[in-house]
């Protein structure tokens, strides 16, 4: 795992650790983009399918329930994530997912071809993104689909831009980061990943942005706490040594915020992410 040692221990860290203590949140916010992406896949009942940067397996899951005569294999680089993914499946009855630790850059996919790779938010995290294509593409079939959704830009989500906000008031801001550096939102600009896809020696390229609604759970309280939890508040507050306060008072501003999007109890934060396919 070399190549993305940095996301290794990342993922293995507090900070990538809340995917599993704000589980529930975050797979609920994003059920519809889930749905979306699984739904312009078109998959077939007995596709063999490889999702990649799985997590806690909520996208792996999803797509074992879609092909009943097929199986789902999820992939990512955290270990405790995986294991979660791996309870999960287990305590749901799913019996045709199964999980695998690996870097998707460098790892041999070649030996079990799959019909179709998707991927909700996984796919903008690699060090060398045209690398990690074109071995992706040595793990589908002759006629294997790729169809993976990513984050469009933070100015276009307030899921991020406002906790970045609350944190930037509170903590002060951070230098600016190269957009394109691996990260939830480095795949903003269609025309850069295209260019990549392309370079890597795939086809029929598709890329649009996609407007879609994040319904996180438990209504404002409940959607404050999971934004401002994972996301670029937390960077902010790390960077300046915050303390518990601070991530309290961040979180009360956001909650403020975010009764925008409150529609009689329910959370309706809009969102944009960027919706790709291509083929081997």
């Amino acid at each position: 795992m070399d190549a993305n040692k940095l996301q290794a221990e990342y993922w293995a860290s507090p900070a990538g650790l809340k995917w599993l203590e704000h589980e529930h949140a975050l797979d609920t916010a994003m059920a519809g983009m889930l749905d979306m992406m699984l739904d312009a896949a078109d998959i077939r009942s007995a596709a063999r399918i490889i999702d990649i940067g799985c997590g806690t397996g909520a996208s792996t899951l999803e797509a074992a329930r879609r092909v009943p005569d097929g199986m789902a294999l999820g992939v990512d680089i955290s270990e405790p994530l995986l294991a979660r993914a791996a309870r999960r499946a287990k305590e749901a009855g799913i019996q045709n997912a199964s999980f695998l630790l690996a870097d998707a850059q460098s790892y041999d996919f070649s030996r079990q071809p799959f019909d179709l790779l998707v991927s909700r938010l996984g796919m903008s995290f690699f060090s060398d993104t045209v690398a990690a294509f074109r071995n992706l593409s040595n793990a589908l079939t002759d006629r294997g689909k790729m169809v993976f959704v990513c984050w469009a830009s933070v100015a276009k989500n307030p899921w991020f831009s406002v906790p970045a906000s609350a944190a930037e008031e509170r903590m002060g801001t951070l230098p600016s980061r190269n957009s394109a550096a691996p990260g939830p939102t480095a795949f903003q600009d269609c025309d850069r990943i295209t260019e990549l896809i392309a370079q890597a020696g795939l086809y029929k390229i598709e890329a649009r942005p996609v407007d879609i609604v994040l319904t996180p759970p438990d209504g404002v309280v409940g959607a404050a706490r999971a934004a401002s939890k994972v996301g670029p508040a937390v960077r902010i507050v790390k960077a300046h040594n915050g303390t518990e306060a601070d991530e309290l008072a961040i979180e009360n501003a956001v909650r403020v915020a975010f009764e925008n999007f409150n529609e009689g109890g329910l959370v309706r934060v809009p969102a944009v992410v960027n919706l790709f396919a291509c083929s081997r």
